[in-house]
């Protein structure tokens, strides 16, 4: 071999000159020799000097060497095996600690702190407390804390960091082990481990027992009586981890693992969290240049959130950034949009989210590959087993158990009882699903997802029905489905609108009608008319009138209540009544009467809704329909109402009111609803009498009962109420503090013209007071802003109320 390329006095340099020498991987070589990539690595890297003669003797034959070559390729190895005196190991392999600790050798293996670190502030200020508890000698102190979390959420970095800056405390050394737990296929043996940190520790080579009981015997010794930081990065399992703990008491070790390592007693584990923004900007000008970053303020904000608020791909996109000077964030904020890109975008030199992904991807079993790539599939952020094993076509007990899996992996997020992707890992399990599925069998998963979505949101809305029929439903009552209905709303929306996208008319009418008496309760918790549309458009596709007049019902009363649109409410009534008239359909022109009186009222046509409230219940009694007849009886109320009819809408209302107590086949949930509704109706004939004590009692008993429910909408009105009837009776702060309470519930649900009468409400109670003259007027202000476009005669008298106190004060 040519003297030239032998370092004689370095086993490992000679080593990598006669492998490249014979064109040989450090794979190839391993595999020749029996050996292991990684102690080839660090042979070549000079971190093992010495290895075993054994070792040497493989490896001379794996590089067939002969003669003066192998016996100066194995003296080297010998003479670099001498032993020292700086740690004594008898040849019983029982340690004997120097009584001279400055004979000892104190490790600095931290590696070079990134110094960019952003938003682990709070989590630092943890670590120095819990180092400062260990130093301190205290008996009780967690001697190992696990930093876990997704790829690329800043474990290492932040290891590091927080070692540096315990290091300090720590003054016996600190080491640092890569235990390469994330990869599949070479994750560092607990025994090797043990000899690096014992060779780290000053014991030769040599010396290094071979039974790694006896490593790990000798590593507790050398640490029982010193001061050390040990941090195992990128841990794979308790098992892996164990051995290497150090066994002082004034000994911490920091733990980096995907996973939270749970089986490890006693051990404190800090979760990482994503970046908040703020953080995102903080490290995005730390790499770029805090003047590039305030130059593009939004298209920062933006690039942070397309990172999905992940340190490594922030760190990336700074990267891609600072080496592309003539590149705007926002040209990077426009790459990012593309979701198909958006992983090969983020790279840059060997950094990649992708590969970071894929670590953990390949470690997973065929079923959890499977669920964790399916899971992609469904619309929503969130999910539950259930709805995972409908795509991934397994039973829910495998399903759960896979999620947790991916959990522990540290590829999926929970939030409670359900399950979350981050972003970027949902593209990542959407290629990984198109790379490794055909498309029939993409199809098959997605539209067994939908089927599924269907079929349970149309048994949950079953379950308000009057009478109905429980048996085969997954939900013991209605309280169940309506929770189940309002959890899962995203995924069963999503899958109506894909149903009705691909003409599946007669499973969106089984649902879309299914949902009527849940929505009673719910009316402002989903997009009722959008619902409903779909419903009516099914039905008129299908060729089913009767459907279609009465989803004409729902529809205009889901305008009219939800959404204020009046107008577009009686179009879609008239319609209705049009339709089953036509078809002699008397129960749905009873109910498109009874809405369209509804929309009379509300617009100050009362006449017009007595005439069509008493030709509804009289339909409705002509096919003993009792609970359409006490629903119009009920509207008929609220007609004589705006007549100024007070005691006869009084007397109507309470025998409505005596009706639903009875129950009459109503869900749970539906009774309550009901009861609620006349409560309110009967309180407001008596405050049209001027009984406001006995109105403001009425209001109070729906608002319970509404909150019992989960009618925050009729919730909020009744307290809305019940603050104007405290306002008549002159409890100024009283009413005050009701109205304040309707007008947050307003605003949770986006209801302008609510908000818009309550703030007039309030500012007509500021401007009463002395010295609230400016906060009446800008409650004033505020309530002409809620007016906006509506259009209806009750929003254009307030605007022009509103208007008019503005131009006084």
């Amino acid at each position: 071999m040519p003297k030239s390329q032998v370092r004689r006095d370095h086993f490992g340099g000679l080593l990598r000159t006669l492998r490249l020498e014979r064109r040989l991987t450090q794979e190839e070589l391993a595999e020749a020799a029996g050996s292991s990539v990684r102690g080839i690595r660090e042979m070549e890297r000079g971190r093992v000097r010495s290895p075993q003669r054994r070792t040497v003797v493989l490896l001379a034959d794996a590089l067939r060497l002969a003669g003066e070559d192998r016996d100066r390729f194995v003296a080297l190895a010998r003479v670099e095996r001498q032993p020292d005196d700086r740690v004594a190991v008898p040849d019983d392999r029982v340690a004997e600690v120097p009584h001279d600790r400055s004979a000892l050798v104190v490790p600095g293996e931290l590696p070079a702190a990134v110094p960019d670190l952003a938003g682990r502030a709070e989590i630092l200020e943890r670590l120095s407390a819990l180092a400062a508890d260990v130093t301190a000698g205290g008996p009780d102190s967690a001697s190992v804390v696990v930093l876990h979390g997704p790829p690329g959420i800043g474990k290492t970095s932040l290891a590091v960091a927080a070692g540096h800056r315990l290091s300090p405390a720590f003054a016996g050394g600190q080491l640092f082990v890569d235990l390469q737990g994330a990869s599949p296929d070479d994750p560092v043996d607990p025994a090797e481990a043990l000899a690096g940190l014992l060779r780290s520790l000053g014991v030769p080579d040599s010396r290094v027992p071979v039974s790694p009981a006896e490593r790990g015997g000798l590593f507790r010794t050398l640490t029982r009586d010193r001061p050390l930081l040990v941090v195992l990065d990128n841990a794979a399992s308790e098992a892996q981890v164990r051995p290497l703990l150090p066994a002082g008491r004034g000994c911490l070790a920091l733990v980096t693992c995907r996973r939270p390592l749970t089986g490890l007693a006693g051990a404190v584990r800090l979760p990482l969290d994503l970046l908040a923004p703020a953080a995102g900007r903080l490290l995005l000008a730390a790499i770029v240049g805090a003047d590039r970053i305030a130059a593009e303020p939004a298209a920062a904000d933006q690039l942070v959130k397309l990172c999905g608020r992940l340190p490594l791909a922030v760190r990336i996109a700074g990267n891609r950034l600072a080496s592309r000077p003539q590149w705007s964030v926002g040209w990077l904020v426009d790459l990012l949009r593309d979701q198909r890109q958006r992983l090969t975008v983020l790279t840059a030199g060997d950094l990649g989210v992708r590969s970071a992904f894929e670590v953990s991807y390949r470690q997973l079993d065929p079923m959890t590959a499977r669920v964790f790539r399916r899971a992609s599939l469904i619309p929503g952020s969130d999910f539950e087993p259930a709805l995972v094993a409908a795509v991934a076509g397994t039973d829910e007990d495998t399903a759960a158990a896979a999620l947790e899996e991916l959990v522990e992996a540290g590829v999926l997020l929970t939030m409670g009882d359900r399950y979350q992707f981050h972003d970027l890992l949902r593209l990542y399990a959407q290629e990984r699903l198109d790379a490794e599925e055909q498309q029939a069998s993409r199809t098959g998963a997605h539209d067994q997802m939908v089927g599924w979505l269907l079929r349970r949101t149309r048994q949950a809305g079953l379950m308000f029905e009057p009478v109905a029929s429980r048996v085969d439903s997954p939900f013991d009552d209605d309280r169940a489905a309506a929770y189940w209905l309002n959890r899962e709303s995203v995924n069963w929306l999503a899958a109506l609108r894909d149903a009705a996208r691909r003409g599946r008319h007669a499973d969106v009418v089984a649902v879309t009608r299914a949902l009527h008496w849940y929505s009673d309760a719910n009316s402002h918790r989903h997009s009722w008319d959008e619902i409903f549309s779909l419903g009516v458009a099914a039905a008129r596709a299908a060729g089913s009138p009767r459907d279609e007049a009465v989803l004409l019902n729902f529809l205009g009363w889901a305008r009219y209540f939800c959404r204020d649109r009046n107008t577009d409410g009686l179009a879609a009534l008239d319609r209705a009544l049009e339709l089953a008239q036509r078809i002699g359909d008397r129960r749905e022109e009873a109910w498109a009467l009874t809405y369209t009186a509804a929309i009379f009222i509300r617009i100050g046509r009362g006449g017009a809704a007595v005439d069509h409230c008493r030709r509804a219940v009289g339909l409705f009694r002509e096919i003993g329909y009792a609970l359409g007849e006490h629903s119009a009886a009920s509207a008929l109320g609220g007609a004589l109402a705006t007549l100024g009819r007070f005691a006869e809408a009084a007397e109507l209302h309470g025998d409505v009111l005596a009706f639903y107590v009875q129950g009459n086949g109503l869900s749970r949930t539906g009774a309550a609803v009901a009861q609620a509704g006349a409560m309110m109706s009967l309180g407001a004939d008596l405050a049209g009498m001027g009984r406001w004590r006995n109105a403001a009692d009425e209001y109070a008993r729906a608002r319970r009962l509404f909150n019992r429910c989960g009618a925050t909408f009729s919730e909020a009105i009744a307290i809305h109420r019940y603050g104007l009837a405290l306002q008549a009776l002159g409890e100024v702060d009283a009413a005050a503090e009701a109205l304040r309470a309707a007008l947050a519930l307003y605003a949770a649900l986006s209801c302008p013209w609510w908000e818009a009468q309550t703030l007039s409400a309030l500012a007509a109670l500021a401007g009463s007071a002395p010295g609230q003259a400016a906060d009446a007027r800008l409650l004033r202000q505020r309530a002409l802003d809620r007016c906006g476009e509506l259009d209806a005669p009750e929003v254009r008298t307030l605007r022009a109320t509103l208007r008019r106190e503005l131009a006084e004060s």
